[in-house]
């Protein structure tokens, strides 16, 4: 594929849009996780539930992303995103609207649905606008923008919950500000998005067989999943997710209820984690670009990169077990780091599948990956929630107070999860490393003119 005739900047321009989607896309994600302590306190429910709130969120996922799939490579992106935009912006303002939990679930399982043609869309764009060797580039820039999004939510969180006070009204106060605030924002993205694709050529630029055309969507999909790069792309994505989504979901929570922070201190540090896997997500395009301009083959540029990360990500194992204290803390940083510096190399290997049904690969591995996180979030919350209340009357039986039997309970419910966390990335490192194959490639600084 050529990329279109676009000047060098304007396809940037481009990109930084695609990292302000994702940027709005995480800050409708994360307001739920920075003030669930608070929601799950009003509403009367426990980890379970909050587990099938993370859970359902995630199956509405799976369905959105295979549907967005099927039709982004069909239908112009430059409707197709702001549509999915303001949906998935409605989604997340209505959220600072409900009443009790089951509207809370309702509104998840909405913002599911339509967060999941971000990437979709967000790939067919890149894959249209960049040559091979600097996509891993533009996917850092776009997929950054889950890291600022997250570093933003934190601080308007924060401004929310210290605004509060007795005067303020009812749906506007506290964590429901925070919703209709980041609700919001996708208005703007919207308008930025129409006045600076104006001109912008984001068609298909691949040569179209006729023959193609022929095709039922069955045989197009039974081509794509016959492939072994597939189904290493599957684990993958299901593996660097794992790590992501149990840390983006749980340690929130982990660190008020099982290691005594306070709901600022929380807000304030996640600030800097954030902070640390957007550098990550930057650092891993930007190494991935510079071993190719020295020489490296694409692939293996890539394949060093996601080494080098996934091996951050197993700190999680030292984490769970260091007391609490600033050590800690620089640990939970540094898998921050680079656990989100995994997804630019991923999304590099998933466009090297088929350029002419981008958005259906994507679609159709969001959709497997989305189960998984269903899976692994409506598990995670029963098995919290069960150890929790295993462990609280193992200690109160054996004399401790109520409290500090609860402190003890959680610590105990939360630091298996936590430890086992960040292992699966070197899982997918090591299956990239011995079975995806990659005959005759060119290097890296052949394809930079």
């Amino acid at each position: 594929m050529s990329p279109p005739s676009s000047p060098g900047y304007r396809i940037w321009v481009v990109c930084g849009l695609l990292l302000l989607a994702t940027m709005i896309n995480y800050m409708d994600r994360m307001a739920l996780n920075l003030t669930s302590k608070r929601i799950m306190e009003e509403f009367h429910f426990e980890e379970d539930f909050y587990g099938k709130l993370e859970g359902h969120f995630g199956l509405a996922f799976a369905v959105g992303a295979i549907s967005t799939g099927l039709v982004a490579d069909r239908l112009p992106i430059k409707l197709l995103y702001p549509f999915m935009v303001f949906f998935w912006s409605l989604s997340g303002f209505l959220t600072g609207l409900v009443q009790n939990k089951e509207e809370l679930l309702a509104c998840r399982i909405a913002l599911g649905f339509f967060e999941a043609a971000n990437w979709p869309c967000a790939l067919v764009t890149t894959r249209r606008l960049l040559d091979p060797a600097r996509r891993t580039m533009g996917n850092s820039i776009l997929q950054s923008g889950a890291a600022l999004g997250a570093i933003l939510t934190p601080m308007i969180v924060q401004i929310c919950l210290h605004k509060q006070t007795e005067e303020s009204l009812p749906f506007i106060a506290g964590w429901r500000g925070a919703f209709l605030l980041t609700g919001m924002t996708g208005l703007v993205w919207i308008f930025l998005w129409g006045l600076f694709t104006w001109g912008i050529n984001l068609k298909d630029q691949e040569p179209h067989d006729p023959l193609a055309k022929k095709e039922h969507l069955g045989t197009i999909l039974g081509q794509i999943v016959w492939q072994k790069r597939f189904w290493i792309l599957v684990l993958s994505v299901v593996s660097i997710n794992l790590t992501w989504h149990f840390l983006r979901a749980w340690l929130p929570l982990y660190l008020q209820k099982a290691r005594g922070y306070s709901e600022s201190e929380v807000n304030y540090f996640f600030m800097g984690y954030y902070l640390a896997a957007d550098i990550g997500s930057l650092s891993a395009g930007f190494l991935t670009l510079y071993l190719a301009k020295i020489g490296f083959p694409v692939f293996s540029s890539r394949l060093t990169t996601f080494g080098l990360f996934a091996s951050l990500s197993l700190l999680s194992v030292l984490a769970a077990f260091i007391p609490t204290g600033p050590v800690f803390l620089g640990t939970l940083i540094l898998m921050g780091f680079g656990t989100l510096g995994l997804f630019p190399c991923y999304y590099s290997f998933s466009q090297e599948i088929s350029g002419r049904h981008q958005g259906k690969i994507t679609g159709l591995l969001g959709s497997i990956n989305w189960i998984g996180m269903y899976i692994m979030q409506t598990g995670a919350g029963y098995f919290i929630q069960g150890t929790k209340t295993h462990y609280l009357e193992l200690f109160k039986t054996q004399g401790y107070e109520q409290g500090i039997a609860m402190q003890m309970a959680q610590e105990q419910a939360y630091v298996w999860g936590i430890a086992m966390a960040g292992i699966p990335p070197a899982i997918a490192f090591f299956t990239l490393l011995y079975f995806w194959k990659n005959p005759g490639e060119v290097r890296g600084k052949d394809t930079l003119s």
